[in-house]
């Protein structure tokens, strides 16, 4: 048994709608430079180079609570299942994988107050795609911004993948027990992919639709550590198509 518990409880809403964003929000983000793709001034720093104008709207669009808001206390595979779920990104468009999260865990905006507007109650899916592209570096061993490049484990830029809070909280017989806090739902997350990675999960990249995938650790060690697919139709695919190959001598 761990000696500490995650004491973390984080408000889900009886439902969620995703809500494109209307062509006047986009040009605001933009006109702001909210662009993924970069600009034509610096096309380089783009995240997300593979966004279209068409998808834009989903980009900036909106992912709105509706109805009444309990706290609940999610568990440990309904968070990685969620870690999962963001670093392979296996439905599209993307905003099923956000909302598939968004409604086991909440989103990360916490006010629901329903007097509040719209853009204080919702989280934007460039929210989701930024914390889904910083699990995947996580993952790979990776962080980048303004200076640089950074990898694990030579640059200690790498070493600090989140913050938590600690705390003594009682149990049933009121005696102390040590037990940590995260302070958002996207620390929950990153604290939840630290601790898979540490425990033996690792992040490939399938041979056949090159997709990252998430094997071995304890939740998913019925997939090897070392596999090279994502799945058992692309690994008969794969072979297949290799078989294919060299009847035509390719």
């Amino acid at each position: 048994m761990s000696d500490f518990e995650i004491d973390f409880e984080w408000p889900v809403a009886s439902k969620y709608e995703f809500r494109p964003a209307t062509a006047d929000e986009v040009s605001w983000f933009r006109s702001r430079g909210y662009d993924p793709r970069g600009s034509m001034h610096d096309p380089e720093r783009a995240l997300f180079p593979n966004i279209t104008e068409a998808d834009l709207p989903l980009y900036f669009g909106h992912v709105v609570p509706i109805g009444r808001a309990t706290y609940r206390r999610p568990k440990r595979g309904a968070m990685e299942l969620s870690v999962k779920a963001l670093v392979e990104c296996k439905e599209t468009p993307f905003q099923k994988v956000a909302m598939t999260v968004v409604r086991a865990l909440g989103t990360l905006n916490n006010e629901y107050d329903e007097i509040l507007p719209e853009d204080r109650r919702s989280d934007q899916l460039c929210d989701w795609y930024e914390i889904a592209h910083r699990l995947r570096l996580m993952f790979g061993g990776k962080r980048f911004d303004d200076e640089g490049e950074y990898t694990w484990p030579d640059d200690p830029e790498t070493r600090q993948v989140g913050e938590l809070g600690v705390l003594l909280v009682p149990d049933k017989n009121k005696n102390p027990v040590l037990a940590i806090r995260p302070d958002s739902l996207y620390s929950a997350l990153r604290f939840t992919a630290a601790r898979m990675k540490a425990t033996g999960t690792t992040s490939s990249v399938c041979s056949h639709c090159n997709s990252p995938f998430l094997s071995g650790g304890i939740r998913f060690r019925a997939k090897r550590g070392d596999a090279r697919f994502c799945s058992s139709a692309c690994r008969w695919k794969w072979h297949n198509e290799t078989r294919r190959r060299a009847k035509l001598g390719e």
